[in-house]
């Protein structure tokens, strides 16, 4: 707190001019505040460790400690002061890390004073969240009051034998009649309550949830004080530990009217099975041994035997003698796996054959010896013609280029076509039978289920996108765009889903570019712009044309930022007319080009490329002025190296750059290099130098070296940075093609 306003503010933005306008505006916009700024993370660390602050208002790209290290460094000291992060360069990338690290708000620079006010009301906002802290034990009364009303008891119990409850709530009473007191002091043991039998089978199902690190779900039968018999739900988990036993928390509930609910159900299905004979389709029960024991009505009218005709028969009577063995293996199969099926025709009565599909199961009733075998066989002739027009199907299938699949409800592949190959190097035997999150990643697969829920969700539409990453069978992600549609059901049912999938990585790679290079737009030349039309802004209102000249320096600045993005957006990784270039001729003309005034070129050896001579002039060209502006002494003993070290004015010089060959081996040329003896690079700074906008310097651009970059990609070339010999920077790049 200060006496010029209720809320003290500590504005840090590496941009001195654009903190003074916005600190200024933010008065403005409201009298409480009081405005304080710093222009690096670690000063605004030292402020506020010396002074109260009630907000932080930071910029995300500074140099040192950015805005996100800067957030994550404030909350190890300042675990609740609001911290809203104020910036030019937005994305959901740095919303999600911000939002991740604790940020209270996240703004983006916006163009126009109207942007101030915004922030101001979000800091009062936030600071006056913070203040509101005590509303916390309102909403712990709140829980309190919500425990008390559950139609239920809450409990913490150790996981010991008769779990011995150390809390329960008062629904404890009106759940099995005793008083939460009798459970919570032991005179009535929670597990004396539950059934025998129930406690011998849910204790193993607790153990092994609580081994898995899962909550636990169980259900189980208790008498209450006065002899009733009640089913009672549970669900909990392990919150901590004393010493080496586990301590659970829960939630239980009644559910004996769900329970006799099931068993109204049961009585229900037990009715049901009386309408078997209602089916289509043929259902049977056979014994063992093949004789039939039970059929329903369809099958007498299929077959046109009589009811006490096809009480004489087996079912080896009822299909063709060829099929006999495969009969024999499939009731074996049905007692042995539960299950089996297999194609085979019918024999009527008039001894007409008729192709059927044979569905059976094996009826279990608890002992040893099997009773028999139950099943459905439904005539699939008209299906027979369906699978020939299917064939034609999966060829038309095969003939397309991307993968195509289909999944049953489980999402277990049942088709992929072979084009799933060359993308994932899975072959479609080994994805068929396994499930699709095989080649795809866990967040994908939420995101793919939570759209088939929409789906499903919605009766106007069976189909929709879905971008993800296709995990390949060596661990590499190719970003993918699924095209998947329900499946047709007759019942309504889900039964699963097929696709498209088609690999969008030069998409992807060229909406990246785009947003990168639409980001370092937005945030390069807004700071610039904010800081004209505020310092416009001050002269006017104040009448101070002092204004105009800071406004008039920020005007150039967006010049030389607006003509190295032109370079950019208009030659990007473009290569003309490609010619033989001798590399010492073409950095003596590009050296003549440039402001060297205080520096000195030396050659040190040549080679030829084969190059555009107009980019690979551009590139010698931005290398060298990058050379004089970063390492020359002739600068202000103020300017600020891409070194970050102080300059020793005692040991001022000119700057040599040297442009030499790279040998490889013997003679061979490999490449060539840009190298100085200025301050250098940091080793850590080295690939971020290439970085669009990365710059220290205040009057620099931050984009020639990424120009530089672009160019030596273009012609197929590599590049990297370096300490050259005199401790300067150095810029090696590998031609391959490089010749004496």
């Amino acid at each position: 707190m200060n006496s010029d306003g209720d809320i003290r503010v500590l504005h840090v933005d590496d941009e001195p001019e654009f903190a003074e306008v916005a600190a200024l505006h933010l008065e403005r916009a409201d009298d409480g505040l009081d405005v304080v700024t710093e222009s690096s993370a670690r000063d605004g660390l030292a402020r506020l460790r010396t002074t109260p602050v009630d907000c932080v208002v930071s910029d995300h790209d500074m140099a040192g400690m950015n805005g996100l290290e800067f957030l994550r460094a404030v909350r190890e000291e300042f675990e609740a002061l609001p911290f809203i992060l104020f910036t030019g360069k937005g994305n959901e990338e740095i919303a999600s890390d911000a939002i991740s690290a604790g940020v209270t708000e996240y703004l983006q620079k916006d163009v126009g004073t109207d942007q101030y006010t915004v922030l101001a009301n979000r800091i009062r906002r936030a600071v006056g969240e913070t203040r509101a802290k005590s509303a916390l034990q309102e909403s712990e009364r709140q829980l309190s009051t919500l425990i008390s009303n559950l139609p239920g008891m809450v409990y913490q119990a150790r996981n010991e034998p008769g779990w011995p409850m150390a809390f329960v709530s008062d629904g404890a009473e009106d759940l099995v009649g005793y008083s939460a007191e009798a459970i919570e002091s032991g005179e009535v043991v929670w597990g004396s309550l539950i059934d025998d039998e129930d406690a011998d089978r849910i204790d193993p199902q607790v153990q092994r949830s609580i081994s898995d690190g899962e909550p636990f779900e169980v259900t189980y039968r208790v008498t209450t004080a006065d002899g009733e018999r009640r089913w009672l739900w549970e669900r909990g988990r392990v919150v901590g530990h004393d010493g080496d036993v586990e301590l659970l928390e829960g939630f239980v509930t009644d559910i004996t009217a769900r329970k006799e609910h099931e068993r109204e159900l049961k009585r229900e299905r037990e009715f049901t099975e009386t309408l078997v004979d209602t089916l289509d389709d043929l259902f049977y029960v056979i014994s063992p041994n093949g004789k039939v024991l039970r059929w329903n009505d369809t099958a007498s009218e299929v077959l046109g035997y009589s009811d006490e005709e096809l009480s004489t028969l087996t079912a080896y009577d009822l299909v063709p003698e060829t099929f006999h063995d495969r009969l024999d293996a499939a009731i074996e199969q049905s007692v042995r796996t539960g299950q089996a099926s297999f194609e085979a025709p019918l024999v009527t009565s008039d001894g007409d054959l008729i192709r059927h599909e044979f569905r059976g199961s094996l009826i279990e009733d608890g002992s040893d010896a099997p009773l028999g075998v139950a099943g459905i066989a439904r005539d699939i002739t008209d299906r027979k013609q369906r699978d020939r027009e299917l064939g034609r199907y999966e060829t038309i299938v095969e003939a397309v280029g991307d993968p195509v699949y289909a999944l049953d409800e489980d999402g277990v592949f049942t088709f992929v076509n072979e084009a799933i190959e060359p993308m994932t190097g899975y072959t479609t035997d080994e994805l068929v039978g396994e499930h699709i999150g095989s080649i795809m990643t866990d967040e994908d697969l939420a995101r793919g289920n939570q759209l088939i829920r929409d789906l499903l969700a919605d009766p106007e539409t069976d189909s929709g996108t879905l971008e993800m990453d296709v995990v390949t069978k060596w661990g590499e992600r190719i970003p993918s765009e699924n095209n998947l549609a329900l499946l047709p059901s007759d019942d309504g049912c889900f039964t699963g889903t097929a696709g498209i999938i088609r690999d969008i990585q030069e998409r992807k790679a060229r909406e990246e570019r785009l947003s990168e290079f639409a980001s370092v737009v937005s945030h390069d030349l807004r700071n610039p712009l904010n800081v004209v039309q505020g310092r416009i802004s001050l002269a006017r209102e104040s009448g101070d044309v002092g204004h105009l000249d800071a406004a008039a320096g920020a005007a150039d600045r967006m010049e030389k930022l607006i003509e190295d993005l032109l370079t950019l957006a208009r030659q990007g990784d473009a290569v003309g007319t490609v010619e033989r270039i001798d590399i010492a001729t073409a950095a003596e003309e590009a050296w003549d080009s440039v402001d060297t005034v205080g520096a000195t070129l030396e050659l040190a050896g040549t080679a030829t490329v084969d190059a555009d001579p107009d980019r690979l002039r551009e590139l010698l060209e931005n290398l060298f002025r990058n050379a004089v502006e970063h390492g020359g002494y002739r600068q202000s003993p103020t300017y600020e190296t891409i070194s970050r070290r102080p300059l020793d004015q005692s040991a001022l010089r000119e700057l040599t750059v040297t442009v030499g060959t790279i040998p490889e081996d013997g003679d061979a040329i490999t490449g060539f290099y840009v190298a100085d003896d200025g301050p250098g690079i940091p080793a850590e700074d080295c690939e971020k130098v290439f970085e669009r906008g990365f710059t220290t310097s205040t009057g620099g651009t931050g984009f020639g070296l990424a120009i530089v970059e672009d160019i030596a990609t273009a012609h197929g070339w590599s590049v990297r940075a370096t300490e050259s010999d005199a401790g300067g920077a150095r810029f090696e790049f590998t031609t391959s093609r490089a010749d004496r």
